[in-house]
């Protein structure tokens, strides 16, 4: 039920009291009268008393009721406006929290800060301004107010001076206009943060600098004065990895007491220094930020996020790892097999020619020279086999001369060690990350192998494009031998062809292979960036 109005309650409690106190008044006023009966002073005094106190008593009280009604019709005007006051700053919060960044949170909160108070306004943030459109700036007077806890400032253009309720108004707009902004401004820093770490994960495959990077972001993010990785090793001792500005012991230790809990939840290990656990199905390690305890405590639901992204990086990383070792191993196994299959046998060849020439040079002299012209063509060729595998296990330096340059350099010697022509077509420019730019070139460094040694070929053409955002191409193509692609690879070049497929579509990229017999082959991958 709604509560009766004031104002109600009083007429209806005047509307009982008056008249009985009218009544009263004049019942005194008659007795009064009585010792002046009969005489004309009587007459007088009760044509003034009804004359005029009547009328003055219903003046008095049609004033009092009007004074009241207008009281409370100021009152819900103030309400009224009170409530426009609210659903404009809501609608302001409601814009503000929908922007995608600060630059459009700015444009349409002065608009709907314009569109409220009825005047120009605008607003200034971190050297980002935005104006409704008929602010004039310096042009007209206007009132300023800072926004609180921020660089910034909220200028509008009354059409008139404003009152001081007025302004009391604008500086709590200001007030909220600041904290709907810090928020928008904390929300694009969170999501900056996390377009910088997808970045480094994308970008790098060596652990250490991965982990470097993703910690100078973190620490950035969280406005933290240190940090640092600690990832359990086979033994499950807590390895450091980076260390950032933290005082910890350098080498492993066991986990216990509260390191021990922190494998399972966020803790505090040591006065402003929080563990946030890396999982991954299992743990893995920790994430430590040093900082404001407060300042960490309202930032952890992202921190543990963030803390997803560096278990996640971590695997990846050390999965790469070992499938360099396998590569490695396989590598190794190549060669091995090579040596015995080629190397081996061919000297056990040469041998046999050079036994054979020995009894030959007594009885029959040509033909032992023959055999050793044979001994020495197999021999040079044997030479050329053995520097083209040493040159093709040659380190890589990409950091050093770039990923073009370093094409550049190595398909031209390695075709001057094999002994065909190269054509290179490379771009000025190719926008990829580490890893990929390291699957290419292994990638390469397989196709020229595999040419040279089953190939035969004349000449080789290199060919990388650029698909901007999206990555590259390489293609190798030769003008060999070629051969049956529906024919068993996985013996073909240090990986084979099966194995370089693989790299690249773990990469997320596409491998192609096309030949022709007595034609060619053309070798082709594309990998995102």
């Amino acid at each position: 039920m709604e509560p009766i109005p004031s104002l109600y309650r009083l007429i209806r409690l005047y509307r009982l009291i008056l008249p009985l106190v009218i009544v009263l008044v004049v019942v005194l006023f008659e007795l009064s009268l009585e010792p002046y009966q009969g005489q004309p002073v009587a007459f007088w005094l009760r044509l003034g008393f009804y004359g005029l106190v009547g009328p003055l008593v219903t003046w008095m009280t049609l004033e009092w009721i009007a004074q009241q009604v207008q009281d409370r019709e100021r009152a819900q005007r103030a309400l009224e406006a009170a409530n426009r006051r609210l659903e404009a700053i809501g609608n302001i919060l409601k814009r503000a929290s929908a922007a995608d960044n600060l630059e459009q949170a700015l444009t349409t909160v002065v608009q709907e800060v314009a569109q409220a108070l009825g005047m120009e306004a605008a607003l200034t943030l971190e050297g980002v301004r935005a104006t409704s459109p008929g602010f004039k700036g310096q042009a007209v007077p206007h009132y300023e107010l800072p926004l609180p806890g921020m660089q910034g400032k909220l200028e509008v253009a009354p059409p008139r001076p404003l009152s001081g309720e007025e302004k009391s108004f604008l500086e709590v707009l200001a007030a909220e206009i600041a904290g709907a902004l810090d928020t928008v401004r904390a929300r694009s820093r969170d999501l900056l943060t996390l377009y910088e770490v997808d970045q480094a994960l994308r970008a790098e495959a060596n652990l250490e600098r991965l982990l470097q990077r993703l910690m100078e972001r973190i620490l950035a993010w969280a406005g933290a004065s240190g940090g640092g990785v600690l990832l359990l090793d086979e033994e499950n001792f807590l390895q450091p990895q980076v260390l950032r500005d933290l005082e910890l012991p350098p080498y492993a230790f066991v986990p216990e007491h509260q390191w021990k809990e922190a494998l399972e939840a966020p803790v505090f290990v040591r006065d402003n220094l929080l563990a946030v656990p890396l999982h991954q199905q299992t743990a893995i390690g920790l994430l430590l930020v040093q900082g404001e305890a407060d300042n960490l405590r309202q930032r952890l639901p992202f921190l543990r996020f963030l803390a997803a992204q560096v278990a996640l990086a971590v695997r990846n990383a050390q999965a790469y790892l070992r499938a360099e070792e396998l590569a490695l191993t396989e590598e190794r196994n190549r060669i091995a097999r090579e040596i015995h299959d080629g190397i081996a046998q061919a000297l056990a060849f040469m041998a046999l020619k050079l036994d054979l020439a020995e009894r030959l040079l007594q009885t029959d002299l040509q033909r032992a020279v023959e055999e050793l012209q044979q001994v020495k063509e197999a021999l040079r060729g044997q030479i050329r086999e053995v520097r083209r595998s040493i040159f093709a296990l040659r380190p890589i330096d990409l950091e050093r001369y770039g990923f073009l340059e370093s094409v550049r350099r190595y398909a031209s010697a390695f075709a001057e060690q094999a002994g065909f022509r190269v054509r290179l077509i490379l771009p000025e420019k190719i926008e990829l990350s580490q890893a990929s730019e390291l699957v290419f070139f292994r990638v390469l460094q397989e196709a020229l192998t595999n040419a040279a040694k089953h190939g035969r070929p004349g000449l080789v053409q290199v060919k990388i494009t650029p698909l901007g955002e999206r990555g590259g191409v390489l293609e190798i193509s030769d003008n060999g031998k070629g051969f049956k692609v529906s024919d068993s690879a996985s013996g073909m070049g240090g990986f084979g062809l099966t194995q370089m497929r693989e790299r690249v579509e773990a990469r997320g990229g596409r491998f192609t292979v096309e030949s022709v017999e007595h034609q060619g082959t053309t070798v082709r991958a594309e990998l995102p960036f």
